[in-house]
């Protein structure tokens, strides 16, 4: 088996935000098995080789840049591993800049289909049994802050996620 490993930029929520996104993801997972993985938004990647410069570039730019609020847009599912159950966030101009910014730090792709979102569910599951749950889950429709950036290095073979290093925004 290859090991492709890559970097992403996600963005990190403060503790009461990941609290009650902790108590929806759990709900989601008692009904939706899933392999372990942390609330994130994945903000900006893949990059493929990283070196010190970026990371202290990420640093000075947690320290020059605020915290944002993501708008929620509902629950959602896609036939999709990794967007396999979420919460979809608005793509607004807030957003929208902060990933300009970071692609100043580090050219990624941001012509991608960026689709903003918090995954609460990875794997394949029945369409069914997602549209079940969405009904049976507490109405969300309240801001979310992104209050950190995170460099996380990503293992997709073995589904393996690892924080290298936080930031938080100003």
């Amino acid at each position: 088996m290859t090991k492709i490993k890559s970097y992403y930029l996600w963005g990190l929520f403060p503790s009461k935000d990941t609290e009650y996104l902790t108590f929806i993801k759990n709900k989601v997972q008692s009904k939706l098995k899933s392999p372990h993985f942390y609330l994130h938004i994945t903000l900006a990647g893949p990059y493929y080789n990283i070196d010190k410069n970026f990371i202290y570039k990420l640093k000075t730019f947690g320290e020059s840049n605020s915290s944002i609020i993501l708008y929620v847009d509902g629950y959602c599912f896609k036939q999709e591993i990794f967007k396999s159950f979420y919460i979809s966030i608005k793509n607004s101009i807030q957003l929208k800049n902060l990933r300009k910014n970071i692609s100043k730090l580090n050219k990624f792709d941001m012509d991608n289909k960026y689709f903003p979102h918090i995954s609460l569910c990875y794997g394949n599951h029945k369409i069914q049994e997602k549209k079940e749950l969405i009904s049976k889950l507490p109405i969300f429709d309240k801001p979310i802050r992104i209050s950190k950036i995170a460099l996380v290095e990503i293992n997709k073979d073995i589904n393996k996620w690892k924080i290298q290093k936080s930031f938080d925004l100003n």
